[in-house]
C-alpha cells in the first residue's frame, strides 16, 4: 500500500497540540492491531471485547519487514467492514498507520462522522489517528520506526516470551523518550490497567495472555479550533501461541 502518512505529516498535524500541551485520556481507547479472525489475519479496530467496522480507505499504509529488517511486499485483502493481510513466510514486523477520521458531538448528544466545522451546534470533536507495530516472528529484532510520531519499543522481541513473563518497553515521541507517557498495559483484557512510563519513557509490562497482547499509549492534543482535539493511539501488539 502507498505510504500516505509519515513523520512530517504527523508533525504538522500535532504541532499546535504540542505547543498547547496534551490532554491524556484512555476513554474510548480504540487501537488497531492484528488478530486471528475467521481464518484470516485481520486488522482489528477495537478495545477490550469490542471490535468495530471500518472502511479500507482508513488504512493509510501497512509496511512489512522481514526478520532481517528489510522492507518486503505484503498482500492486503479488502473486505466490506475491515481488511486482512496474507503474511509472507518471512514476515517479521508490520507497521500500520490508520486514520479513523473526525468524530463530532452535538449539543443533543449525537455523534457525527465529520469535522467540527461542518457540524452545526457541535460542542466537541476528535480526529482519531491510530498506529501499530505488530510482531509476527520471534526472529525479528525490536523495531524502531524513525517515521513514528509515538512508538512503543520493546527491549526484546515479545514473541520470545511466554505468559507471565515481564519485559521493559520505552515510549518515544518524535524520536525522543516520552517522559511520563500514559500507558494502557493490556488493551484487550484490562482497560482499567492504566499506568505511566518513567522520566525516560520506560516501563515494565507483562505478557498477560496466551494469545493476543496489546500495549497502548493514547494522547489527545487540542488544536486551534475551539472544541477540537487530535487523539493519537499507538500500539505494540503480538500473538503468543501457547502450543509453540
Amino acid at each position: 500500500m502507498e505510504v500516505l502518512m509519515n513523520k512530517k505529516i504527523l508533525a504538522s498535524l500535532f504541532a499546535v497540540g504540542l505547543a498547547a500541551g496534551c490532554v491524556c485520556s484512555s476513554v474510548d481507547a480504540h487501537g488497531v492491531f492484528f488478530a486471528n479472525r475467521t481464518d484470516e489475519k485481520v486488522l482489528v479496530l477495537g478495545e477490550g471485547p469490542v471490535d468495530n467496522a471500518y472502511s479500507a480507505d482508513m488504512v493509510k499504509n501497512i509496511t512489512a519487514y522481514d526478520v532481517q529488517g528489510k522492507q518486503i511486499p505484503v498482500q492486503v485483502v479488502k473486505h466490506e467492514k475491515n481488511i486482512a493481510i496474507v503474511p509472507p513466510a518471512d514476515l517479521g514486523v508490520t507497521v500500520t498507520n490508520f486514520d479513523y477520521g473526525y468524530w463530532t458531538k452535538t449539543k443533543d448528544g449525537k455523534t457525527i462522522h465529520k469535522p467540527i466545522t461542518e457540524v452545526p451546534g457541535a460542542v466537541k470533536s476528535t480526529h482519531a489517528i491510530k498506529y501499530d507495530v505488530h510482531y509476527w516472528n520471534a526472529q525479528a529484532k525490536p523495531f524502531v520506526d524513525k517515521n513514528a510520531f509515538i512508538q512503543i519499543v520493546p527491549s526484546v522481541n515479545p514473541l520470545t516470551l511466554r505468559k507471565g513473563d515481564t519485559y521493559e518497553i520505552q515510549v518515544f515521541k518524535d524520536g525522543k523518550p516520552y517522559a511520563n507517557a500514559p500507558l494502557i498495559k493490556d488493551l484487550v483484557n484490562d482497560l482499567t490497567g492504566e499506568a505511566k512510563a518513567d522520566e525516560n519513557g520506560k516501563a515494565t509490562v507483562a505478557v498477560t495472555a496466551d494469545g493476543l497482547n496489546v500495549v497502548g499509549v493514547e494522547v489527545a492534543f487540542p488544536t486551534q479550533t475551539k472544541g477540537e482535539q487530535n487523539k493519537y493511539f499507538s500500539a505494540l501488539s503480538f500473538l503468543i501461541s501457547p502450543e509453540e
